[in-house]
């Protein structure tokens, strides 16, 4: 169980349920606050008899702690994020589960969700702030709902309009029989009705602030929600309608890419297929690197389009099975971390067509070539499509090696494509030096330096190799005079 599991268990079984007030939603504005634009929701108060047993009476006064709290604020709705903040940084999670009221929440400092409430609820009032206490159903990020309840907000930014608020969930997590603070609290702060009914179930439907709204059965019916779309800035509007609609099958995500990468698109199905175009656009909070992880196939950030604000775009087509990741480089630098991961789905033939037409080097015949660095060749002058035609055209099996540094070196004009010459049999070499230099070619102890040279540069010279093992393409080092291999095939005797 991850500790995320862990804490909504055990705080959806210690809430003891309460009756709720018969109220009426019916929609929702953005407002103008001077701590800037914020939505909230039309809901008409209950009545002070309903709430009455929902909230304890105090046997002290709450004025001067909400007062040093809310100094400065100037509306409402600050009022309410600043007496929640305070909540969720300096109130713990109960782990006896005994503390529900708010002079003894406040005295030992922690209390169970009946207790964040009424200790909210305490405070609001003494700065003139109405507050709503919700009772229903939790679910956590196992699918886990258990009867005996949760508390959670209702709080007025203004008359007639307020904000859900969950202080409990936004406060931590219980790992163990021990207390994790989040050190992010906002998450639960003014949840959108549509995010909020996923986890939460008010035995009031009014509390949900939806039209229609929605029946117990369909809230136990729907997947548990991951705290992770939401830490990673997903469309959780979108997620809400899909999840509602039971159409929500999403990748696995992972929280090592929590406050340094932001999905602004990305697939949100955990099966992705072989062939087919995928957008992914990230905004990057951090200077580590990234990359899509498709097995042996990498898209790593120079491939990506830079759109700029740190955000980045690639459309990327799946061409190897099992899994793709999208990761980011681990701070050691030693290792990928995934970040989100998908499926692939077995390819049918007419994937691996589609992926054919756009990456021909990635066909069957051809990825069975050996040696075959398409990187290489196509610095060194052979485009894909040239090199498929030319490995096809003279039935290759293995190329010669390329190797790495010197393919710059020259352009490739014309040479044997298999990594395996025949003695006595006669070929020709035609390459366009880049930075000039010797060119020679060298069959073990035989030396080739003769070339015909055209008025553009290039160089052609024909061979019949008459030693069986090694020859070689190779350019002289003008510093040390020495010869230093470029291409090399290997000489069977016939």
């Amino acid at each position: 169980m991850t500790r995320r599991n862990t804490l909504r268990r055990v705080l959806v079984l210690m809430c003891a349920v309460l009756l709720l007030p018969t109220v009426k939603a019916y929609g929702m504005v953005s407002a103008d606050g001077d701590g800037g634009t914020f939505t909230d929701y039309f809901k008409k108060p209950c009545s002070d008899s309903e709430q009455r047993p929902l909230v304890s009476l105090p046997s002290q006064a709450y004025d001067k702690l909400a007062a040093e709290i809310t100094d400065g604020c100037q509306s409402d709705y600050e009022k309410i994020w600043a007496i929640y903040e305070w909540l969720c940084n300096n109130i713990a999670y109960d782990t006896s589960y005994t503390i529900r009221k708010a002079d003894q929440c406040l005295a030992k400092r922690k209390g169970v969700c009946q207790g964040y409430c009424d200790l909210f609820v305490q405070l609001a009032r003494a700065v003139g702030v109405r507050v709503e206490v919700i009772e229903g159903k939790a679910k956590d990020v196992t699918g886990f709902v258990n009867p005996n309840g949760h508390g959670w907000l209702f709080a007025y930014t203004r008359e007639n309009y307020g904000i859900l608020l969950d202080p409990t969930w936004g406060a931590g997590f219980v790992e163990g029989n021990r207390f994790v603070r989040e050190p992010d609290c906002c998450q639960w702060f003014n949840v959108k009705p549509e995010w909020m009914i996923l986890s939460h179930f008010p035995n009031k439907k009014d509390y949900q602030l939806l039209d229609p709204t929605l029946s117990e059965q369909e809230f136990l019916a729907w997947q548990p929600i991951n705290e992770l779309w939401a830490a990673y800035g997903l469309d959780l509007k979108d997620i809400s309608d899909k999840i509602r609609r039971q159409v929500f099958f999403p990748p696995q995500f992972y929280n090592e890419g929590e406050g340094l990468v932001e999905f602004q698109e990305i697939p949100m199905s955990l099966d992705l297929r072989v062939g087919v175009d995928y957008t992914f656009r990230v905004k990057m909070n951090t200077e580590r690197e990234f990359a899509i992880l498709n097995n042996s196939v990498r898209c790593c950030k120079e491939e990506w389009k830079n759109e700029g604000n740190g955000v980045y775009s690639v459309v990327f087509m799946p061409r190897d099975t099992v899994s793709l990741m999208f990761c980011l480089r681990a701070e050691s630098g030693a290792s990928w971390q995934a970040i989100v991961k998908y499926e692939i789905e077995p390819p049918t033939a007419t994937s691996w067509k589609m992926v054919e037409r756009r990456y021909p080097l990635l066909a069957p015949d051809i990825k069975a070539v050996k040696n075959l660095d398409a990187d290489l060749w196509g610095k060194a002058g052979v485009p894909a499509l040239q090199l498929v035609k030319l490995i096809r055209e003279q039935q290759v099996k293995c190329l010669p090696v390329l190797f790495n540094g010197k393919e710059q070196s020259l352009t490739i004009v014309s040479v044997p494509m298999s990594r395996q010459l025949a003695a006595g049999q006669e070929y020709t070499f035609s390459i366009m030096p880049k930075d000039g230099g010797k060119w020679a070619i060298h069959n073990e102890g035989d030396w080739q330096m003769e070339w015909q040279v055209a008025d553009d540069g290039q160089q052609t010279t024909t061979i019949t190799p008459s030693k069986a093992g090694r020859l070689s393409l190779m350019l002289q080092d003008e510093a040390t005079g020495a010869y230093w291999p470029c291409l090399e095939y290997e000489v069977v005797a016939q």
